[in-house]
C-alpha cells in the first residue's frame, strides 16, 4: 500500500491519496452509470512511439502491445529501432467530448519509473518523465529530468509550463526515477503545481495565461521506455476520484471513470 499526502496550493487542507495494485478481473471499462457504454468504450489508452531520427518513423502503438505485466510501457524490444535513435514514448488518453471535466481543478497522479537501463541508449541523453494536461483553451505540463551527473543537458528541460509561460532550469525537478515513485501534476487556484512522492516541489501561477478549460487529453511522456504502474485523476478542490487505471489486465485498457 502506497499512501500519498498532498498539500493543495493556497489551501490548508490535506488529502490522502492511496493506491494498491490488485488483480483485476474486468476486461472492460467501468463507469459509475453516469456514462453510457458507447462513451465509456471510447476510453482507451493510446501509445505513441516518438522517433528522433526517423529510424523507424514515429507511430501509434496499440494497448495490446504496451499494457502487460501490471504496467504500461512501450519497450524498445517491440520495435526495430536504430541504435542512434534517442526516441521518446507517450501513453495518452483522449477524453470524449461528452465527458465534462474541468482542467483547472485536477490532480493527475501516476506511479512511474524511468531507470538508467530502461532503454538501450545512454542515460546521458535523457530519462525525462513528463505529465501533461491538454484543455480546450490551454495546456500544462511538469517535466522531471535526471540529475546533472547522469544527464549534463538536463537542467534546461527541468520545467513547469502553462501555455507559453515556463519556468525551467529547476533543480527541484531533477530526480532519478530508478524505482517506482509518485509524480503529480496539480491545477488548483489558478496555479500549476508539481509533487513527487510526499514532497511539494514548486509551482507556476497562471498570470495572464488563459484557463486550461474543459479537459481534452491527459498523458505521460518519457525519454526512452519508462514504466507506468497506475494513473489516477482527482478533482483537486474536492478530492473526488474521477478516473483510475492500474494496468492489471494485459493488452487492455481497464479504466474506471466517475466524472
Amino acid at each position: 500500500m502506497k499512501t500519498i499526502k498532498v498539500s493543495f496550493l493556497a489551501a490548508a487542507v490535506l488529502l490522502l491519496f492511496s493506491c494498491k495494485k490488485e488483480t483485476g478481473n474486468s476486461n472492460t471499462i467501468q463507469s459509475s452509470g453516469t456514462l453510457n457504454q458507447s462513451v465509456a468504450a471510447q476510453l482507451r489508452w493510446q501509445g505513441v512511439f516518438i522517433s528522433e531520427n526517423g529510424l523507424p518513423p514515429s507511430r501509434n502503438v496499440q494497448d495490446k502491445i504496451f499494457i502487460k505485466d501490471g504496467a504500461a510501457r512501450i519497450y524498445s524490444e517491440a520495435i526495430s529501432i536504430d541504435e542512434n535513435n534517442h526516441y521518446s514514448t507517450r501513453i495518452r488518453l483522449v477524453i470524449p467530448t461528452s465527458v465534462m471535466i474541468s482542467g483547472d481543478s485536477l490532480n493527475l497522479e501516476a506511479g512511474v519509473k524511468n531507470p538508467a537501463n530502461s532503454t538501450f541508449y545512454d542515460p546521458s541523453f535523457g530519462r525525462d518523465v513528463t505529465l501533461y494536461l491538454q484543455g480546450a483553451t490551454n495546456a500544462a505540463y511538469i517535466n522531471n529530468t535526471a540529475t546533472t551527473n547522469v544527464d549534463p543537458s538536463a537542467p534546461k528541460r527541468a520545467a513547469i509550463k502553462l501555455g507559453q509561460t515556463v519556468r525551467n532550469n529547476l533543480s527541484f525537478m531533477q530526480y532519478n526515477f530508478e524505482e517506482y515513485g509518485t509524480f503529480i501534476l496539480q491545477t488548483f487556484n489558478r496555479g500549476v503545481v508539481a509533487y513527487r512522492n510526499n514532497e511539494y516541489l514548486g509551482g507556476l501561477g497562471y498570470g495572464d495565461e488563459p484557463v486550461i478549460g474543459k479537459l481534452k487529453e491527459i498523458g505521460i511522456t518519457f525519454k526512452g521506455s519508462g514504466y507506468i504502474d497506475y494513473i489516477k485523476l482527482y478533482n483537486s478542490a474536492t478530492g473526488k476520484l474521477l478516473l483510475s487505471e492500474d494496468f492489471n489486465t494485459d493488452g487492455k485498457s481497464t479504466i474506471i471513470i466517475n466524472p
